[in-house]
């Protein structure tokens, strides 16, 4: 063996060293997994204000100030279609959900109030939409550092992409047999490529070609 005598030891700082956190990546809880979606829309709300631009865009809905807003509309909505609800009845299973609710961002008002809200939204609400957004856009690019915020604004690429949403019920206004058999209507999104954020959205009719949307 070899002799120790006439090297340097390395001196001591006081600090240990800190051993990185193992993940671990198990099969997914089928009780929490919804309720993550949920958690993460209300730290996005309480981080940009979600709530706030949007009834800030979109405006009063009823005459009366009481009650659900626009903007607690759509973050209620969100919250449902995160928990993988499809259609407003799903509002009426996530009210039942009580630890669910202490999750949620608003309170989840009746499907029947939800429809009936959602009734008065218009052309000028739709577009109080895309205002609402366009101003959580700004507040997140805020919160970013300099070398991030201007690397995005140095360049803006627009994409425009298209989905098709099956619906139920032939009266619906605009919706038409896809050419997958399926009745649907087609939402038309544009999004900020390099940011990953929607922009502004349009819905279409199901067989409308999305190249001529320029709404």
């Amino acid at each position: 063996m070899a002799s120790l005598r006439g090297k340097k030891k390395t001196p001591k700082t006081g600090k240990k060293r800190q051993r990185a956190r193992r993940v671990r990546i198990g099969t997914p809880d089928p009780r929490l997994t919804p309720s993550a979606g949920i958690e993460a829309l209300r730290e996005a709300d309480r981080v940009l204000g979600l709530k706030d631009s949007l009834e800030a865009g979109i405006g009063a809905v009823k005459q009366r100030n009481r009650g659900l807003s626009g903007g607690e509309l759509l973050l209620s909505m969100a919250s449902a279609q995160l928990a993988g609800e499809d259609f407003f009845v799903g509002l009426d299973r996530r009210r039942r959900d009580v630890a669910g609710q202490e999750l949620e961002p608003v309170p989840t008002p009746p499907s029947t109030t939800a429809y009936g809200i959602a009734k008065r939204f218009g052309p000028h609400q739709l577009a109080g939409i895309e205002a609402g957004v366009a101003s959580i856009n700004t507040t997140m690019l805020g919160l970013l550092s300099l070398p991030r915020r201007s690397s995005l604004l140095k360049v803006a690429t627009i994409d425009g992409d298209a989905t098709d949403i099956e619906v139920y019920g032939r009266s619906k206004e605009k919706a038409a047999h896809a050419y997958t058999g399926a009745l649907t209507l087609r939402s038309h999104i544009g999004f900020r490529a390099e940011a990953g954020i929607p922009l502004a959205a349009e819905l279409m009719g199901g067989t409308e070609d999305p190249r001529a949307n320029h709404g």
